[in-house]
This record gives C-alpha cells, sequence and structure tokens, in this order.
C-alpha cells in the first residue's frame, strides 16, 4: 500500500519508540513508502523537511490504527523504484547507491553494503541528498 496519504490521529498502537515523541507526531501528515511486520505497521514519511523533525528523521513506523487514511497515489513508474539502496563509505561520508536485487555492486560498479532490515530492503531513493550521481543516472536510463 505504498503511495497512501495519510494523517497520524493517535499512536496508541505504534512502537514505543514511535509513542516516545507522540506530541509532536500527532496531527502530522505523509505518505506510506513501506508496509512493515507483516502488514501491521506503516513505514510513514513525515511532509516537513528533515531539520523540522526530532532528531531530523522523516520516517516514523506506524501502526495503521493510528493513521487517518484520506487519499491514495497511483503506483509509481519511476525506474529507480527497482533497485534497493546500498551504502558505501561509513557514517557522514556514506553515499546512497543504486543496487540491483541479485548483487552488491552498484549500478555505477561500486562495492557496497545493502541495508536489509527484517527480510526486506530499502528502495533506492534518486532524490536523496547523499545518493550517487551515477547511479541516479544510470537507473533513469530505459
Amino acid at each position: 500500500m505504498p503511495g497512501v496519504r495519510a494523517k497520524i490521529v493517535d499512536l496508541l498502537h505504534s512502537p514505543a519508540r514511535t509513542r516516545a515523541s507522540g506530541a509532536w507526531l500527532i496531527g502530522q501528515r505523509g505518505t506510506v513508502v513501506m508496509v512493515l511486520r507483516n502488514g501491521t505497521l506503516a513505514l510513514f514519511e513525515l511532509d516537513d523537511a528533515a531539520d523540522d523533525l526530532p532528531g531530523g528523521v522523516r520516517r516514523w513506523p506506524v501502526h495503521w490504527d493510528d493513521l487517518l487514511v484520506y487519499a491514495t497515489e497511483s503506483g509509481s513508474d519511476h525506474p529507480c523504484d527497482v533497485y534497493r539502496l546500498g551504502l558505501s563509505g561509513t557514517g557522514r561520508n556514506a553515499v546512497q547507491h543504486a543496487v540491483p536485487l541479485d548483487t552488491k555492486i552498484s549500478l555505477c560498479g561500486e562495492s557496497m553494503y545493502p541495508l536489509p532490515v527484517c527480510g526486506w530492503s530499502i528502495p533506492f531513493s534518486p532524490t536523496a541528498d547523499r545518493a550517487c550521481l551515477e547511479c541516479v543516472h544510470r537507473a533513469e536510463l530505459p
């Protein structure tokens, strides 16, 4: 159900770390970017800029019962959506690369490490601040 637009109306059912920022998060609007924990949680990306968010975090795990869904967007046809995220470097120097699902080599040829989380991989975002420009270019080619 990625692409669903929603508003956080409560945090009774969400994870404890999300509830800890509840006073700030309730009332925020955003988009579901991924479904987690066998469909019980939504990875919710807030609309506000990262500088305005607690700890600069834009994505929060939120239980579906704590969301008011008000719109769905059509599925993305962006070619970058078929690649997972991989990193090269560490800490603040890490670069985000587009990686095909069956390899550990990015589109630009860089050796990197993937970020698998509970059996799924984070998708590559060509608009991320630290996205590799070569990977963005190659991912958008037909």
